[in-house]
Formats: structure tokens, C-alpha cells, sequence
């Protein structure tokens, strides 16, 4: 049975997560257990700000584990929502922030129009497209997964760009990948129902 690592730093859905790799078969095991990644799977997730998750994440003295883990080949690692945010250069929320900096790019608000309802939230049609690090994701193209955000991640290179949904009229990063163990995901496929934990297999189970 594969094992993954869930990263409870203290930010993110670590229920949710934990049952889903569960329900996929698959056994979760969590940071905080030995404060160490001890298996070739990893997922960091996230609700909240850039800033306070970035903060967090240095002072558990993080950052430097994750880095380490994804220059392995052999190691797949995952962000969602909060997480995909964090694994770019900065974000901008509540102040200029510099990230894990391991996907070129920042993370800015998805509208500056006051007049615009935010959170985004709810089922999104999400346009994957093809791409070389994960094809397994193309079957999943036009399917709708949950989301909840402000802020969005605009990737340096647009290559890196597997996935997009769309906010009122523009269009946002979804998923991205810039190399083949390192994506995220701006929804959440936990709370995705079916087509959410098919998404989530399809990625682990080549690892």
C-alpha cells in the first residue's frame, strides 16, 4: 500500500484529506507525527492566507524539507488550494510575501472590482489541457470541481499551465505542473465527490 504525507502545519482540510487518501486505498500518514517526510508522496494543503501559511511554514522549519523532497524524481509532490498558492515566488496578499519559489510566478487577487463577490466559490467547469507531465489528467477535461479562492496563481510560463477555470469572464490557473512530480491545484479535489478522488488517484498512482 502506497504511503502519502499530509502536511499539517497548521493551515488546511487535514480531515478531509486524510479520509480521501483512505477512501483511495491508499495510507496517509501526517507530518506533525515525526516531523519528517517519510515517504515518496507528499501534500501540502491550505485554507487561508499566503503570509500567515508561509510564516508557519518557516517557523516549523518546513521549507527546506519540501525543497529537499522535490528535487527527487522518485517523489511526487502535490499542493491544494493554499498549497499550490505557496509553492510560486510571492503572493501579494495582505502584504508582499515571497513564497517556496519552486514555480516561477506570483499569486495575486483574482478581481481588484469592488463590485465582485469573493470568495469564488463553488463547482467549476475546469478546460485541462494536454500536457507532458501528467496526460492522465486529460480525461478530466470540462469536468467540474470545487473551488474557494480570492487570489489565483499567474504562472511565469504559460507551459506550466495544465488546467484553466474561469472567474465571470477571465480565466485563472487552475492546475500547474513545471515538472513531473510537482502540481497543484487551485480546487479541491477532497471535496469533489467522485470525479475528485478519481482526479487525485490518477495522480498518485503512477508514483
Amino acid at each position: 500500500m502506497k504511503q502519502v504525507t499530509i502536511l499539517d502545519y497548521g493551515m488546511g482540510n487535514i480531515k478531509s484529506i486524510f479520509n480521501a487518501i483512505k477512501t483511495i486505498g491508499m495510507f496517509p500518514k501526517l507530518y506533525s507525527e515525526n516531523n519528517n517526510i517519510n515517504s515518496n508522496i507528499c501534500i501540502i494543503p491550505g485554507v487561508g492566507a499566503f503570509n500567515h501559511a508561509i510564516k508557519l511554514i518557516n517557523e516549523k522549519q518546513i521549507s527546506e524539507k519540501i525543497k529537499i523532497f522535490s528535487k527527487s524524481s522518485e517523489n511526487l509532490l502535490i499542493g491544494i488550494c493554499l498549497g499550490m498558492q505557496i509553492l510560486f515566488e510571492k503572493s501579494d496578499e495582505n502584504m508582499d510575501t515571497n513564497g517556496l519559489n519552486l514555480i516561477q510566478g506570483e499569486v495575486l487577487k483574482i478581481s481588484m472590482d469592488k463590485n465582485d463577490k469573493l470568495p469564488n466559490v463553488g463547482w467549476k467547469k475546469t478546460l485541462i489541457n494536454k500536457n507532458i507531465f501528467f496526460p492522465e489528467l486529460e480525461q478530466f477535461n470540462k469536468e467540474e470541481f470545487y473551488y474557494i479562492h480570492s487570489y489565483a496563481c499567474k504562472p511565469k510560463n504559460k507551459e506550466d499551465i495544465i488546467a484553466l477555470s474561469s472567474f465571470k469572464d477571465q480565466q485563472f490557473c487552475s492546475i500547474v505542473a513545471n515538472k513531473p512530480n510537482i502540481i497543484g491545484m487551485q480546487f479541491h479535489p477532497e471535496k469533489s465527490s467522485k470525479v475528485g478522488l478519481e482526479l487525485l488517484e490518477n495522480i498518485i498512482k503512477k508514483f
